[in-house]
């Protein structure tokens, strides 16, 4: 399956793609909403057949452990279409019907928090996927390392050092100096150095620690869309069903 370019699309190219993306669906909205195009953006086969194509895929990767589909041009295909589809439907229903459409009705924030929760959070994944960086790199006892390597073999120097201070294995424990900050580092539970950096313990032999350094910068956008969709499903639980109701002008 063919490979999608996806570093070539890193900062800022993917902010100006994200853009226009915008400003595309935007002026689709509001100068040609009663185009075939749009039409099938709004209709439920643009919606079921957007969401069977995603939950495909994903079972496609959980079964098969390919993860390479997931940088495919069909699966980007996938995922802008959805995306095109919860944005269409989000401008068309998170206000009110009024009688005659003469004036925007009341905020609908059940609607707007789970449809905008699952946009951010599904956008910041995708968007900010060329933004991901993954690094490797051996650390080894009382000795400041910033010699690191990308997946794809090229060095990269860190602009800090990080120093093994002292492994314990019974508790597959690391002491590492990042920075010149002392943490504690365990499988599954990395250090945060900044927001968007987190340092984790992959490995550890007589000469060192494995560490593996990942760099999300939209990570906190994925999370805040996680958020929305539990607050708009706290809120649907808490006041039922939201009855679609025409207010009158």
């Amino acid at each position: 399956m063919c490979g999608f370019p996806t570093s070539f699309f890193a900062f800022p190219l993917n902010l100006i793609l994200l853009a226009g993306w915008i400003l595309g669906c935007s002026l689709l909205w509001s100068h040609c909403r009663k185009s075939l195009i749009v039409r099938f953006f709004l209709s439920t086969t643009g919606t079921i057949f957007s969401i069977s194509a995603f939950l495909i895929v994903c079972l496609v990767i959980g079964f098969t452990g390919n993860r390479d589909i997931a940088s495919s041009w069909v699966f980007v295909c996938i995922m802008l279409l959805l995306q095109t589809v919860l944005l269409f439907v989000i401008m068309r229903g998170w206000r009110e019907q009024t009688a005659t459409g003469a004036r925007l009705g009341a905020v609908r924030w059940r609607f707007l928090l789970l449809h905008l929760g699952l946009l951010v959070a599904l956008g910041s994944a995708f968007w900010g996927a060329p933004d991901v960086q993954t690094l490797r790199m051996k650390a080894v006892a009382d000795i400041p390392i910033r010699e690191a390597y990308q997946m794809d073999g090229k060095q990269e120097w860190l602009s800090y050092d990080i120093v093994l201070k002292g492994f314990d294995q019974s508790s597959y424990e690391a002491l590492v100096e990042v920075d010149g900050k002392v943490a504690k580092i365990k499988v599954n539970h990395p250090y945060s150095r900044t927001l968007c950096e987190d340092v984790y313990l992959m490995g550890y032999d007589e000469r060192g620690c494995v560490l593996e350094i990942v760099r999300e910068p939209w990570k906190y956008g994925t999370m805040a869309g996680i958020a929305m969709l539990l607050a708009g499903a706290l809120l649907l639980f808490l006041r039922g069903p939201q009855r679609q109701r025409r207010v009158n002008d």
